[in-house]
């Protein structure tokens, strides 16, 4: 098997995803010292995971690059046969390939009890969102959180994490289809883009905020700080509507603790056994069924990425369009 070619996708240049990725055939990876072989199963489109490709990092981003921040895989032998223990496809290689190595110190594995397209999906968002609410904000059981982009599936996974903690989710959307979904997931009060261009939180509730989360940036992302008490935190996750908020009169004028939060960086600082817990945290909350993660919207084949991609951009599209390699 390791003189076989297997598919993966690659760009050489920055540009729209389906005119610049290429379907290419390249063997089985040698073996590095303490790392291992995972033959990918599945890997979600993430909308992270196009932001490179798009040249947004052009400066840390070298090419030719397979895309893809996550997935699960299975452990292979030196010749790619496969074994019988899965494990996640992060921090190594891009997930969108068939093969891919990873650093042994850091690999997640899968609990047996875990089903395959939860485990796909259990970082990039879950991990931002368990991330932000027990460890960047300090927020109490009680306090009143504001996200937007209500929309998007971060916010379901905002909205299960925060009612665990007691914390009071206010969600904001620009499409009230959304509204019960929401609901349902464990939001405290969902209100449109409109509404809360009017008035502020505490006139819809009685109470003020105690920090944001901005997925969109822009005025969007002002009209979020405007509800957040004095000396509060607003912390800028997404930038949807690719426009910077007013850091300058949200900072002074506000005078709100404000953060830009990338996951890669908390990566980066975590310890082993940090990295380790968070994970075991989310594996333990998805088994007990405290955390549900949606169903695949759609898998494809990698050869199909042109439909896949297509799919995933689709604003109808509910849950992951997952790759699969062959």
């Amino acid at each position: 098997m390791s003189s076989a070619f297997f598919p993966r996708l690659c760009f050489s240049r920055f540009g729209i995803p389906d005119q610049v990725l290429d379907l290419e055939q390249t063997r089985l990876p040698t073996q590095k010292p303490n790392h291992l072989h995972l033959r990918m199963h599945y890997a979600p489109i993430n909308p992270s995971d196009l932001i490179p490709i798009h040249g947004q990092y052009a400066h840390r981003t070298a090419l030719p690059q397979v895309p893809g921040y996550e997935g699960m895989g299975v452990v292979v032998d030196s010749h790619g046969c496969p074994t019988d223990r899965r494990a996640l496809a992060i921090m190594g290689d891009g997930s969108w390939q068939t093969f891919i190595t990873v650093e042994q110190a850091r690999v997640i594995w899968v609990p047996d009890d875990i089903d395959d397209a939860s485990a796909a999906q259990i970082y990039i968002n879950p991990l931002t969102c368990w991330v932000l609410l027990t460890q960047w904000l300090s927020l109490n059981a009680g306090d009143i959180l504001l996200i937007n982009a209500g929309g998007s599936a971060i916010s379901l996974l905002f909205c299960q994490l925060a009612a665990l903690r007691g914390i009071k989710l206010v969600v904001v959307v620009r499409n009230t289809a959304h509204r019960q979904a929401l609901l349902n997931a464990g939001a405290w009060r969902v209100y449109e883009t409109s509404l809360l261009q009017q008035y502020r939180v505490q006139q819809l509730t009685g109470h003020t905020a105690r920090a944001a989360i901005d997925c969109i940036g822009g005025e969007d992302g002002l009209e979020l700080a405007r509800s957040v008490s004095l000396s509060g935190d607003f912390v800028a996750l997404g930038l949807l509507s690719g426009q910077q908020v007013d850091w300058q009169y949200i900072a002074h004028q506000l005078r709100l603790r404000t953060s830009l939060f990338h996951l890669r960086k908390w990566n980066a600082q975590a310890t082993l056994a940090k990295w380790h817990a968070a994970f075991q945290q989310l594996f333990h909350l998805v088994r007990s069924g405290q955390l549900t993660l949606q169903s695949p919207a759609a898998i494809y084949p990698l050869r199909h990425y042109k439909l896949a991609l297509q799919h995933a951009a689709d604003s109808k599209t509910q849950g992951k369009v997952f790759f699969t390699p062959e």
